[in-house]
């Protein structure tokens, strides 16, 4: 992934709220894997492993977000399990074994959380980051975006 990527999503975290959190790492997920199996396929080995670690943790860290006392979480989190252990396997034989079927999935997964986050009004969880707001300007490192708290980032 790279930097401007990496700062696009976290513009975007400092915006979001609880279920758009959660849309973003499935985002980040499926980039990792997508860009693993690109790796893979280029034999880069170093990055194919790199990106299957991201990717994992990015899994984990989807796992332990999930509320338990909730019967369907607990049908997610097994679901979940199987992508890890997917991901484990992967990375151990150093083989893309069935990645494409697990963005396949996620990307229903993907769905379903951004239509659960669309109902989200509680805000941003960060509520003390600045407020980020449309458009680009051309600066003299490139493209800069600001906030109205007047930091600015060069993409």
């Amino acid at each position: 992934m790279t930097d401007e990527q990496m700062n696009v999503y976290k513009m975007r975290i400092t915006q979001a709220g609880v279920g758009e959190l959660t849309v973003i790492m499935l985002e980040m997920e499926m980039q990792w894997i997508n860009e693993a199996i690109d790796a893979f396929n280029s034999s880069d080995m170093e990055t194919y492993i790199d990106c299957v670690d991201k990717a994992q943790a990015t899994q984990v860290e989807l796992m332990n977000v999930l509320n338990l006392d909730n019967e369907v979480s607990k049908d997610v989190y097994s679901v979940f399990c199987f992508f890890n252990k997917q991901l484990i396997n992967s990375k151990i034989k150093r083989i893309p074994q069935e990645l494409d079927k697990i963005i396949d999935m996620l990307e229903k997964y993907h769905q379903s959380f951004s239509q659960i986050a669309s109902t989200d009004n509680q805000g941003p969880i960060m509520e003390q980051s600045e407020k980020v707001y449309a458009g680009l300007t051309y600066g003299s490192g490139g493209l800069v975006e600001s906030s109205l708290g007047g930091t600015e980032y060069t993409v």
